[in-house]
């Protein structure tokens, strides 16, 4: 009778746990990459624009 060997289940639920870590990694990864390319895709508002442009223009009239 064969006893069975503890080092292979022990290696086998490693593997386990660093299986199911890279696909949580991998989903999270998906997640904030379609996260990020919405709000690329949202532009900058036009308010915030108009607020840089004003305050570069501040800036511009101190240095003069």
């Amino acid at each position: 009778m064969e006893m069975p060997d503890k080092r292979s289940h022990k290696d086998e639920r490693a593997e386990s746990a660093k299986s199911n870590k890279q696909e949580a990694n991998a989903m999270i990864a998906r997640k904030l990459r379609g996260y990020y390319d919405s709000i690329i895709e949202e532009g900058t508002p036009p308010a915030f624009l108009d607020l840089l442009e004003r305050l570069d223009q501040a800036e511009r009239g101190e240095k003069d």
